[in-house]
């Protein structure tokens, strides 16, 4: 009996022992994979970067080969696209392990508790991890297919298509080990807190997975279940591009529709266009001008020219969000640089700092409007409608929406008395000096837009000498982007450019299976049946994608309607390129409305104040904006006069 509790204590110590070393191990084990994570971060960061300016360099010398030594470069055709689509797959990897995927998050901010919010989170991991698993899967079965067929390229080179194909292995592992750490985390978080264990959360979250189930296997429609499935995944706060991949995939496997090594191919050769390139350069340029001066010394030149007029530093806004949009097509980068320099001497000047903050974000929505833009080189891909088309037809409805709102502005200041403390004498001078500065920025739309339209280059090649402008001008002239500073814009762009050409990915699966279950035929019986007309069918859908824009980014709204309603709108006789015009000066506003308006969040976050504040001030502009749409809508010789 005496030495049962020496027993006991030797036990404990034991115990006590056993557990340090324990956890000891599992630290040391947890180090060591924290690195290799870190590691591997690291790699995918600047693997991507790096063949992201590869594909810059390789475009940009095809073009010097062919005007100067008047020589094909093979090379570049091939691997051009190919060195572009890598970037984008590794760059889908990098979004998962930043949590960078764009997703609608109602449902997550209307949970109150933590707990509650944490075990969504959780969920919504586990359905990225279950994408990613068949998305590995399917890689797998495709590069081995191209492997033992032995099949090769079409170009001179004849590379062996399974070397091109092999980077979807590659991101998959990728995307599955990111995906799996979320997991791990996620999982770690609600269960070793002993609170998240007494929410309701995992049991209502299980009953809606079996629900789904259910709804899966009793379901005799393919299209039924990925719109529902859809719908679910996007409330609860799936990425979007995510939402689309495991709704289409879900029904194409219900139905057993093609096989699996399919999805892959369909995915692959999605983002592999020679068209899409334009969108990652233009991000490059626009991210380039960006860190420098260039707004500043746009915005001190067209207020040169306006400084006679009342309001005229305002009008000046807009003056340099159109040479802005037009040098780098990049609307968060145009808010973002006009915001910074503008916004100051806005309110310096006693403009309210709410309009000045509405103004801003409405200029710089311009920028997916006036030509180059990258939601109109997506809409032509998607529509399969000429690039160069597009650009041409912006350029009216651009100058259009710019001029409306400097109309607003003048009877603004007039009717309110804002501006007067602005106005001066005009100068020759002043403009002549303004000029000096700004004349790199103001040459670069001249010389991209007359290439492109002259047809000296493609609008993909003009993207990638619009990034060797850039850095030349902002390294050696403006001399206000440092070399080091480029490997952070190399990084932001990969990331920008890879959520857009994500949901292109996923988006093409939802559009093949749409095509197959010939749903725009269905849609298009429904309107002859209901006798509604082609007015009719574009006030439906101007309200349907202002709605939309709510909740969704331009591209991914693109992406998913643009199959749908093309048909149906040819039939009836609309021209392919107004329709373009006209969703995209409607995603124009779904920058500047809540939840998603990202220029909504720049301003707020550059002006301090808070969003219900910004968006008081843009509630004009949206509202004038909206008129100008309905306009073009029903005029669309103002989109087709330059055509």
């Amino acid at each position: 009996m005496r030495l049962r509790p020496k027993w006991t204590k030797l036990q404990s110590n034991c115990l006590t022992m056993y557990w340090r070393e324990y956890m000891e191990n599992v630290k040391e084990k947890t180090r060591v994979i924290s690195a290799v994570l870190k590691g591997i971060g690291w790699l995918e960061d600047n693997i991507s970067a790096l063949f992201l300016g590869s594909a810059i360099l390789l475009l940009f010398y095809e073009v010097l080969a062919r005007y100067f030594f008047n020589t094909a470069v093979y090379v570049s055709t091939e691997w051009t696209p190919v060195l572009v689509t890598w970037t984008m797959l590794l760059g889908n990897a990098i979004l998962i392990r930043e949590r960078g995927h764009i997703s609608i998050t109602l449902f997550e901010d209307s949970l109150k508790k933590p707990e509650n919010r944490e075990w969504l989170k959780l969920y919504i991991s586990v359905i990225t991890f279950a994408f990613c698993i068949i998305f590995l899967n399917s890689s797998v079965h495709f590069v081995s297919g191209a492997y033992k067929s032995g099949v090769l390229s079409e170009s001179l080179l004849h590379t062996p298509m399974w070397i091109i194909f092999s980077m979807m292995v590659i991101a998959g592992i990728l995307m599955l080990i990111n995906s799996l750490v979320k997991v791990v985390q996620d999982g770690k978080t609600v269960f070793t807190n002993p609170s998240f264990a007494r929410t309701p959360m995992p049991l209502i979250l299980l009953a809606v997975t079996a629900v789904i189930v259910a709804f899966v296997v009793l379901s005799k429609s393919p299209l039924v279940i990925m719109a529902v499935m859809m719908g679910v995944f996007m409330l609860m706060g799936v990425p979007i591009s995510f939402a689309l991949g495991m709704a289409t995939i879900i029904a194409i496997a219900r139905f057993d529709i093609i096989a699996t090594s399919s999805l892959a191919s369909k995915m692959f050769y999605s983002i592999n266009k020679y068209s899409l390139l334009a969108i990652p350069f233009f991000v490059v340029s626009g991210n380039i001008m960006a860190k420098s001066s260039i707004g500043k010394y746009l915005l001190e030149w067209a207020s040169s020219l306006l400084r006679s007029i009342q309001g005229g530093l305002a009008m000046a806004i807009v003056g340099a969000a159109i040479i802005f949009a037009a040098v780098s097509g990049a609307s968060a980068a145009a808010a973002a640089a006009l915001g910074v320099m503008g916004l100051p001497l806005l309110v310096e000047k006693g403009y309210p700092k709410t309009f000045g903050a509405g103004l801003i974000a409405a200029g710089g929505t311009l920028a997916i409007i006036i030509p180059p833009s990258s939601i109109m080189i997506l809409y032509a891909c998607t529509a399969e409608v000429s690039t160069t088309d597009m650009f041409k037809a912006g350029i009216v409805p651009g100058l259009l929406i710019a001029v409306v709102l400097v109309v607003y502005i003048y009877v603004y200041c007039k009717k309110n008395g804002y501006g007067k403390e602005d106005v001066g004498k005009f100068s020759m001078k002043e403009v002549a000096h303004t000029s000096k500065k700004a004349v790199w920025a103001l040459i670069m739309p001249v010389a991209i837009l007359g290439a492109i339209y002259s047809g000296i280059c493609t609008a993909t090649e003009a993207a990638a000498v619009s990034v060797i402008y850039a850095a030349i001008v902002c390294l050696f002239i403006y001399k206000d982007v440092k070399l080091k500073e480029f490997k952070t814009i190399f990084y932001d762009s990969v990331r920008t450019s890879a959520f857009i050409l994500a949901i292109t990915m996923t988006a093409t699966l939802f559009g093949f299976l749409i095509t197959m279950e010939k749903l725009p035929q269905m849609i298009l019986g429904i309107v002859l049946g209901a006798r509604i007309n082609s007015a009719g069918l574009l006030i439906a859908l101007n309200c349907v994608l202002f709605l939309l824009g709510f909740f969704m980014s331009p591209g991914a709204i693109i992406l998913i309607v643009v199959p749908m309603i093309l048909p149906v709108t040819s039939a009836l006789g609309i021209s392919p390129i107004h329709l373009g015009i006209m969703l995209t000066v409607n995603l124009e506003l779904a920058l500047l409305t809540p939840p998603v308006g990202t220029n909504l969040y720049v301003l707020s976050k550059i002006s301090a104040l808070p969003v219900s504040e910004v968006i008081k001030g843009l509630m004009p502009f949206i509202i004038i904006m909206f008129i100008a749409l309905m306009f073009l809508t029903f005029v669309p010789a103002l989109s087709l006069c330059l055509l």
